[in-house]
C-alpha cells in the first residue's frame, strides 16, 4: 500500500508538467486568444475607417499578443507556438507592410487572409468549431475615423 502511495506521489509532477506547458511558460491561452480578437476587432473597425494611426495602434497590440503565443510550446497536445510562427504570423506581417504603406485595399485583404489563418489554425488543432468572423458592428464606446 505504501509503495503504491509513493509511487503515485512520484507522478505527479509529471502528471502536473504535462497538463499544459501553456501554464507553464505563464502564458494564458485562452486569455491571449480573446485578446487577440478583442484586437483584431478594433483593427478591421480602424481599417474601415482608414484611420492609419489607429490601426497602425492595434496592429502592434496584435503582434505583441502573437510574440505570447509563440511561447506556448503546446496546449492539450497541440504545437501552439510553433503553428503560430509557421502559419498566424506570415500573414500578419503581409497584413502588417501593406498597412504600414498606406495601402488600404491591400491592407483589407491581408487582414482578411490572416483571419482565416486564424480559422486554418483552429481546423489544424482541431479546434474548427471556434470560426473567426469579421463584423462591421462597433460594440466598443469609441469613434474609429479621424
Amino acid at each position: 500500500m505504501i509503495k503504491k502511495f509513493i509511487t503515485a506521489l512520484t507522478l505527479i509532477p509529471a502528471i502536473a508538467l504535462g497538463i499544459s506547458s501553456a501554464q507553464a511558460s505563464g502564458v494564458d491561452l485562452v486569455g491571449t486568444m480573446g485578446s487577440l480578437q478583442y484586437f483584431a476587432h478594433k483593427t478591421h473597425l480602424s481599417l474601415n475607417a482608414k484611420n492609419q494611426e489607429l490601426a497602425n495602434f492595434y496592429a502592434h497590440e496584435i503582434e505583441e499578443q502573437l510574440e505570447k503565443l509563440e511561447e506556448i510550446k503546446q496546449y492539450h497536445g497541440q504545437p501552439i507556438g510553433e503553428l503560430s510562427k509557421s502559419m498566424l504570423v506570415p500573414s500578419f506581417e503581409a497584413f502588417e507592410a501593406s498597412l504600414k504603406k498606406g495601402e488600404w485595399s491591400a491592407a483589407q485583404k491581408n487582414f482578411k487572409v490572416m483571419i482565416n489563418t486564424c480559422n486554418a489554425c483552429h481546423q489544424a488543432t482541431q479546434h474548427g468549431f471556434i470560426k473567426i468572423e469579421l463584423s462591421d458592428k462597433n460594440p466598443y464606446m469609441q469613434a474609429f475615423e479621424m
